[in-house]
């Protein structure tokens, strides 16, 4: 038992490191038919023994149906971002940040002064939000963002991502690391060529498989993760973003590559146009990507509003728009009491999704404008949050 036992082992570390390398660093080191023998040399040593390691890679896809989803209190809160639309925006959202530096500054004169503001520049990935906690190195659990507080835990759904550790190097204490879960256009074009109900676009794939009750199901997906942050972490400390980025990398988290330094906010300026202009070529969605200062001291001492963090803010592509026809128009009362109008169009794609449901101009602008909807009008529609028809 003992060299089974060894060999069951050794075939478990061999296996992760592949894994590491095949998803994470997207460097296989060996063919895919050399990668079952050892897979399969594992899962006949378990079924013989009875005995699963805990961090098998087997363990990757549950085969049980599961009851629902717990409530997962996050140890540190998920924050949303502020929103920054245009340059205007940008500019905004700077002023108030350098403004909030010199302030504390000058309220603190006994402190070592906050730097000057450098910038880091990221993708804003558009899938499903995911913080996983790891405990002395083992992934313990895994949760869906919610409210910022508390999400879901889906600790089975998240194991079957290939590229999410199920241990890392880091045993030192509890850490909280955040990430996106999505599906890549590549792989989502492939599933669809031979599913039964083809997935209309990669976000709703990636947010679907990551909240179905059926691990195997969020399996066949075949989705991927980037991480980007560290939210709690008890026994590790950060200078800047920098040192917390080769902390993801060390602990073999899958980074995407795209990110990128500045000292100046017309240096974001001119990343963040590129940044545009690059976004078709990407196998993944993004809907814009995210302005955060460098300096972790910075961070700390400016804080956070009742909603988001001071520090950092996140730039949105500007709405895309396309022509389809107003099939009908229905009226909804919200919670509120407020009365919208909502129409159905001929679906179309646009920015990555299906659209069939739009929320019109609100009755203000639609008496004040005189506008009139005739059914089988071609309109104009715009997403940005929501989507918005034009006659």
């Amino acid at each position: 038992m003992n060299a089974q036992m060894e060999r069951m082992q050794q075939l478990a570390a061999i296996i992760t490191e592949h894994n590491y390398r095949y998803y994470t660093l997207d460097q296989p080191a060996i063919d895919d038919v050399d990668y079952d023998k050892l897979y399969d040399e594992l899962v006949a040593l378990e079924t013989a023994s009875g005995i699963v390691l805990p961090d098998s890679p087997t363990q990757r896809v549950g085969g049980e149906l599961l009851g629902g989803f717990e409530p997962y209190k996050h140890r540190a809160r998920l924050w949303s971002l502020d929103k920054a639309q245009d340059n205007e925006d940008l500019l905004a959202w700077n002023t108030r940040l350098l403004k909030a530096v010199a302030d504390y500054n000058a309220k603190h004169p006994d402190k070592e002064p906050l730097p000057q503001p450098a910038y880091v520049v990221e993708l804003k990935f558009d899938g499903l939000t995911l913080n996983l906690t790891y405990e002395d190195g083992q992934l313990v659990q895994a949760a869906t963002r919610g409210n910022g507080t508390v999400g879901e835990g889906i600790l089975q759904q998240v194991k079957t991502i290939r590229s999410v550790p199920l241990t890392i190097p880091f045993t030192d204490g509890i850490i909280e690391v955040q990430g996106e879960g999505i599906m890549q256009l590549s792989v989502l074009a492939k599933y669809n060529e031979t599913a039964a109900e083809p997935l209309k676009n990669a976000r709703n794939a990636a947010a679907g498989a990551l909240r179905n009750l059926n691990p195997k199901v969020t399996a066949e997906r075949k989705l991927n993760a980037f991480f980007y942050n560290i939210g709690f972490a008890d026994g590790a400390a950060f200078a800047d973003h920098r040192e917390m980025q080769q902390f993801l990398h060390d602990n073999r988290f899958k980074v995407n590559p795209y990110v990128t330094y500045h000292h100046t906010i017309e240096e974001v300026q001119a990343e963040l146009a590129l940044v545009t202009e690059k976004r078709e070529q990407l196998d993944f969605l993004i809907d814009g990507a995210v302005v955060k200062v460098v300096d972790m001291r910075t961070r700390e001492a400016l804080g956070y509003t009742d909603k988001f963090p001071r520090w950092a803010v996140a730039f949105k592509f500007e709405a895309e728009e396309t022509t389809t026809v107003l099939e009908s128009v229905s009226w909804e009362v919200g919670r509120t009491g407020k009365i919208t109008p909502v129409a159905r169009v001929e679906a179309v794609e646009l920015a990555g999704v299906t659209v069939q449901n739009c929320t019109l101009n609100n009755i203000g602008d639609i008496e004040r404008k005189n506008l009139k909807f005739a059914l089988g009008t071609l309109v104009t529609i715009r997403r940005s949050n929501d989507v918005i028809v034009r006659p």
